[in-house]
C-alpha cells in the first residue's frame, strides 16, 4: 500500500516552479515548467468564448450542484491530442475560482489531461470542450453579485502559462441544456 501511494504521488509531480501563488496545490500540482506561451480564459461548453464580465453559475437536472462553465484557450504551446485522454503529451489544465468577499476557493487539486483543438483564430487551440468548478453546498443566491476571480494554469511541454481574469457573478441560470 505504501509502494503505491508514493508511485500515485511521483507520478503527479511537485515541483513549484510556478511560485507560491497558485491558488490550490496539492500532491498533483504544481508542475514543473517555465514561463512560456499564453493561456486565455473563456466560457462557453464546446466553443470557447470569452469571458465575459459577469458569469452565472449554471444548473442542469443532471449536475447535482450549481457550476460555473470555464474554457480555455492556448497559444505557443503544444496542443496534445485531443482524442486521447491519455496521451502522456496533453497539456495539464487547471481552473480555480476564488470569491474574496465569502472566504470561498472552488476547483481541484489536479489538472485535467485533455488535449486542445485548433482554433478559429491562427495559432491557437481551444480545449477540446469546457470544464466545470462546482459550487458544491454553497447556496447559489448567496453569491450573486459577488466578485468571482477565475485563474487558468497550463503546462505544456515544460512550458507555463496562466489567465486570470475577474468578473461579477450573476443570477443562477436554471436553463442550461446541454
Amino acid at each position: 500500500m505504501k509502494w503505491s501511494m508514493a508511485l500515485l504521488l511521483a507520478a503527479c509531480g511537485n515541483s513549484a516552479s510556478q511560485g507560491a501563488d497558485a491558488a490550490i496545490t496539492g500532491p498533483c500540482w504544481p508542475l514543473d515548467a517555465m514561463p512560456g506561451g499564453q493561456a486565455e480564459l473563456g466560457t462557453g461548453d464546446i466553443t470557447f468564448k470569452p469571458l465575459p464580465a459577469t458569469i452565472s453559475f449554471l444548473r442542469n437536472g443532471s449536475q447535482s450542484d450549481a457550476f460555473l462553465q470555464i474554457h480555455a484557450r492556448i497559444r505557443g504551446m503544444e496542443p496534445g491530442d485531443p482524442n486521447n485522454i491519455l496521451a502522456p503529451g496533453n497539456p495539464h489544465t487547471k481552473f480555480g475560482a476564488v470569491i474574496d468577499e465569502l472566504g470561498l476557493t472552488l476547483g481541484v487539486e489536479c489538472p485535467a489531461s485533455l488535449g486542445y483543438v485548433a482554433a478559429p483564430e491562427a495559432g491557437a487551440y481551444d480545449l477540446v470542450h469546457s470544464l466545470r468548478i462546482g459550487l458544491g453546498t454553497t447556496p447559489a443566491d448567496l453569491v450573486e453579485g459577488k466578485q468571482v476571480r477565475i485563474t487558468l494554469e497550463v503546462v505544456s511541454n515544460g512550458l507555463y502559462a496562466k489567465d486570470e481574469k475577474t468578473a461579477t457573478l450573476g443570477p443562477l441560470d436554471t436553463g442550461f441544456v446541454r
